[in-house]
């Protein structure tokens, strides 16, 4: 299968990335000219420099590539949110159009479990109708409609992964890097005594899942959205197996007064997802929370010579 992947320098388009080189595929990686190489360039897969704004150089790049994998995104929750996003929005949009008006077959959207509202403490799945409580939710949305909408409109196949929060290497900002850190520090956070329940996955099988929906052949009665989650666990017990990849027991702090809101609901609400829907047509993963914790914290050790 010959690939391209935008937005293949992030921390999961990364992944991607590496997953796919791992199965063979022949890939190439559409890059802002100012982005790191230099993990891409230790894979050996093919860098092509692109001005992102100039839709004639996106088409040109994506001709003759059979999938094309979009893993682009810039807001963050604690940044001002805008419906017509120029990352999220209009250069998701300007991709989709590109892929199907150069001849590829099929786009796969990176998306996020982050757009699910916090109304229930059951498991979620593809069935599930969020309403959006914050702005990032609704982006979120917005851009899977976009996607959606335009490759009906253009005849291109579609598919939205949603994976749920993840551990890995090569992390530098997500919430694991940030517990990590708050670890070290001995202000672990924790409400109560860490029993809510929350679904996570390594980010090797989030390149893994992205990986073998390229090779997927839809039914014609499938829609296109599937979520991906790797074990179920509680933040009191992902503290605990922090605890024994680090070799030392955190003292935590009591942070509930003057959280965010969002942040205060994903300590207190169960956040559980039902991906049954992708492990039914033949895909499982493969790394365990202890899997996932020792390789993340041996990573962030060796990167941060702590």
């Amino acid at each position: 299968m010959k690939v391209i992947i935008f937005g293949g320098t992030g921390f999961i388009g990364s992944h991607v990335v590496e997953q796919l080189h791992i199965a063979g595929h022949q890939v190439t990686v559409a890059i802002r000219e100012t982005s790191n190489t230099t993990f891409l360039e230790s894979l050996g897969v093919n860098v092509v420099k692109i001005d992102f704004s100039n839709s004639v150089a996106i088409g040109k790049v994506i001709e003759g590539h059979d999938v094309v994998y979009n893993c682009t995104a810039d807001a963050k929750l604690h940044t001002p949110i805008s419906l017509d996003a120029p990352v999220e929005i209009a250069l998701t949009r300007t991709l989709i159009e590109a892929a199907a008006l150069h001849g590829a077959s099929k786009f796969i959207q990176l998306s996020s479990v982050v757009l699910y509202d916090f109304q229930t403490n059951e498991p979620i799945d593809e069935s599930y109708i969020s309403q959006p409580e914050y702005p990032i939710q609704s982006l979120l949305l917005e851009r899977e409609r976009i996607v959606e909408e335009v490759g009906r409109k253009n005849g291109i196949t579609t598919i939205l992964l949603r994976p749920a929060s993840t551990i890995g290497v090569r992390d530098t900002s997500s919430f694991f890097a940030r517990l990590f850190t708050a670890h070290t520090s001995d202000l672990y956070p924790m409400i109560g005594n860490g029993t809510t329940k929350v679904s996570l996955v390594d980010t090797r099988d989030i390149g893994r899942a992205m990986a073998w929906l390229g090779t997927y052949q839809k039914s014609e009665h499938d829609n296109d959205i599937f979520l991906l989650k790797g074990f179920d666990t509680t933040w009191g017990q992902l503290k605990a197996e922090i605890d024994h990849a680090i070799g030392r027991i955190a003292k935590t702090i009591n942070f509930s007064e003057g959280l965010p809101s969002f942040a205060l609901k994903t300590f207190t609400v169960n956040r559980l997802w039902n991906d049954n829907k992708i492990r039914n047509i033949g895909f499982k993963t493969k790394y365990s929370l202890t899997n996932s914790v020792e390789a993340a914290v041996h990573d962030l050790i060796s990167r941060n010579s702590f």
